[in-house]
């Protein structure tokens, strides 16, 4: 599996994505979502020493073909709000792990959010050049 870096803009994913929703038979498949990545190294020790964790939103999109093999996969990543936990402490349940491409961009393609990273993951070359078409 080969990644390419894309120097695409997030909100023009999202406008394919929805443009490509509005086709009576969608050609694409979209699952966004959100992770919770706990990171107690990047506390002082005394915050460690009371079970707090620093845990950081990742939202992700991805976006592929929806019939046969393409041989690709678009994704954007975006590292988004961090907060102050208590070690162990479950994510709240209105903090659903599935969002809706609306959702994605209303939580993490805001100015100031954090890190943004685009790419495709292709099968082999072949994958490449279907998905620069």
């Amino acid at each position: 599996m080969d990644e390419h870096g894309l120097d695409l803009l997030p909100g023009l994913i999202l406008q394919w994505v929805r443009e490509d929703g509005r086709r009576k038979v969608p050609r694409l498949w979209v699952r966004a979502s959100k992770e919770y990545l706990e990171e107690p190294e990047a506390l002082p020790p005394r915050a460690r020493e009371e079970d707090i964790n620093l845990v950081t939103a990742i939202g992700i999109l991805e976006v592929s073909p929806q019939y046969g093999n393409g041989g690709w996969a678009l994704q954007v990543r975006v590292q988004g709000s961090v907060e102050l936990r208590p070690t162990g402490q479950e994510p709240d349940e209105e903090d659903e792990d599935e969002l809706s491409p609306d959702d994605f961009e209303a939580e993490f393609l805001i100015p100031e959010r954090g890190e943004v990273e685009v790419g495709v993951a292709t099968e082999d070359k072949a994958g490449w050049q279907r998905f620069q078409r």
